[in-house]
């Protein structure tokens, strides 16, 4: 059985990283690893197979998970069947696990259909239905939970993995938070980068090379009885702060 708290859950490869500390220009490496590649944001293993790995998490609707205006007002609408009434709300439940969907939409979604939805057969659709969300919200996590792991880092930016600010940079006051999408393999290691905001051209590329080196523990699936790890994606950000 695979346990993990609801706010470790909730947090899941959102991790902020907050250093200081500078280093001349030259001394920083900036050239692509050797056995990776890039194009503009996007970085990736050399000879990787990158079908579907920069998928785009950012909503359910971009993940393929709900439609468009799945979203739209709460509770049951004039006119409209309980059916669809019904199926609006799993979608809003949905959007307030959109961290956890992110790790792995499809395993989620479909461990969400086969476990939670049942569960929510007789809940209310009328009035204001913000209450039942978040009954299901923490419902859908503990559930899900059961059978499904997110992954985590096991090496640490600025401890295990130095991330220095130019001296160019900390002198003007440059600094900022690099936030990206990784894609990690069943072994737990990232094999592919899409950086989602950036704070500086070279910022950014110190953080992307830093997190080329990280080493994860993968996501594990429950299945067949036996957990098993699987390739899925995480989010981090990497918080540049200087000591002015």
């Amino acid at each position: 059985m695979i346990k993990r708290s609801i706010s470790s859950l909730f947090l899941t490869g959102f991790c902020a990283i907050l250093f200081w500390g500078c280093a001349s220009d030259e001394s920083i490496p900036l050239d692509i690893p050797v056995g990776w590649e890039n194009e503009g944001v996007l970085w990736w293993r050399t000879a990787s197979d990158t079908t579907g790995v920069f998928r785009d998490l950012e909503t359910l609707v971009s993940m393929g998970i709900a439609i468009p205006s799945g979203l739209e007002p709460f509770g049951l609408r004039s006119g409209e069947t309980e059916r669809i009434a019904r199926r609006r709300l799993v979608t809003h439940v949905k959007d307030s696990l959109i961290p956890l969907f992110r790790n792995e939409p499809d395993v989620v979604d479909s461990l969400f259909e086969r476990f939670v939805v049942p569960k929510m057969a007789n809940a209310r659709i009328e009035g204001d239905v913000r209450p039942v969300i978040k009954t299901f919200k923490l419902e859908g996590y503990r559930t899900i939970a059961r059978f499904f792991r997110e992954p985590f880092s096991l090496t640490k930016m600025g401890l295990d993995i130095p991330v220095p600010i130019p001296d160019s940079l900390r002198d003007k006051s440059i600094v900022g938070r690099v936030f990206m999408q990784v894609y990690i393999s069943d072994e737990g290691d990232p094999m592919a980068i899409k950086k989602l905001i950036g704070v500086h051209p070279v910022l950014d590329r110190i953080a992307i090379r830093a997190m080329t080196q990280m080493k994860w523990q993968p996501a594990y699936l429950l299945k067949g009885g036996k957990a098993r790890p699987i390739a899925s994606w995480a989010r981090f950000k990497v918080d540049f702060a200087s000591v002015l």
